[in-house]
């Protein structure tokens, strides 16, 4: 019996110090994240925090991001804006009066205007001296931590990328649109309407410049063939997929309100995860985990 314990314990020790040594090395999470987000044969699913932990704290805040890395978010989705004296900050509205305790267009201000405001909480009420940051000190934020997802920033990727270069974090940034995009500066998410003219002749012209894209964004009212067929044709390219949880019109109805109310999260993600899901994006980011 001490001889088998005693061989068992040193393939155990063996096998751990092989792994050990196969075992790739990273300086930080981000550099890892960045690794499997490469990675077309990795099985790991990431959690894409919608505009950072909003349930707890104002929406594309500072507070908002802290606290969506802290549960384990790989992502942060973030909005962007541009002011008046051409400085991009973090908000979803073209206007400050939902989010603070200013009015008015955002375009209309300057940053330094900007800063004077008090964010808002979910429910309206302001707050004590939070602000809106710009989109360099929300990825100064993430640097080593987690990955960042522009909205919101369509028209803005001269700007976004000025910004990512200004602060060296320009590998964190994955941008979207619906469009297509051949700059290899920043890392770009295709959105695709599935099923449609719109997805299939968007994701041909990517396949015909023989340009693939770190995920595509899938937003589908309903899962049907159509929508499982395309996502297989994605994956097989060496894209990710990544829906959207927040919506019913956008995830087939596998959403993350429906995920809480059926008692039986897995059930619903599951669904998305055999689709060929492997980046979420929720406003439960904690239930998504």
């Amino acid at each position: 019996m001490k001889t088998t314990r005693f061989l068992t314990t040193l393939i155990l020790l063996a096998a751990c110090l092989t792994a050990c040594h196969h075992a790739p090395r990273y300086a930080n999470r981000a550099e890892r994240l960045l690794a499997e987000l490469a990675d077309p044969t990795s099985d790991y699913a990431f959690v894409m925090a919608h505009r950072g932990d909003w349930r707890n704290w104002p929406e594309n805040s500072l507070e908002a991001i802290e606290s969506a890395i802290a549960m384990g978010c790989d992502i942060l989705e973030l909005d962007v804006a541009m002011t008046r004296d051409s400085q991009l900050v973090l908000c979803h509205d073209a206007t400050l009066d939902r989010t603070t305790d200013g009015h008015g267009r955002i375009a209309d201000h300057t940053l330094a205007e900007i800063k004077e405001l008090r964010l808002r909480h979910g429910h309206r009420v302001v707050t004590e001296d939070l602000r809106m940051p710009t989109l360099k000190e929300a990825l100064q934020r993430c640097a080593g931590r987690a990955l960042v997802q522009i909205d919101h920033g369509w028209d803005l990727y001269d700007e976004v990328l000025r910004d990512a270069r200004e602060v060296g974090l320009e590998d964190l940034v994955i941008m979207k649109g619906r469009t297509f995009v051949d700059r290899p500066e920043l890392k770009y998410a295709p959105q695709l309407s599935v099923p449609s003219e719109q997805a299939e002749t968007l994701f041909g012209q990517y396949r015909a410049a023989g340009i693939v894209p770190p995920c595509y964004e899938f937003v589908f009212p309903e899962r049907t063939p159509e929508v499982d067929a395309l996502a297989r044709e994605v994956i097989a390219s060496g894209s990710r997929i990544w829906v959207g949880t927040m919506w019913k019109t956008a995830d087939g109805g596998l959403d993350d309100d429906r995920a809480a109310l059926s008692g039986d999260p897995d059930a619903i993600y599951g669904q998305l995860l055999d689709m060929g899901c492997s980046i979420f994006m929720t406003d439960r980011p904690a239930q998504v985990i």
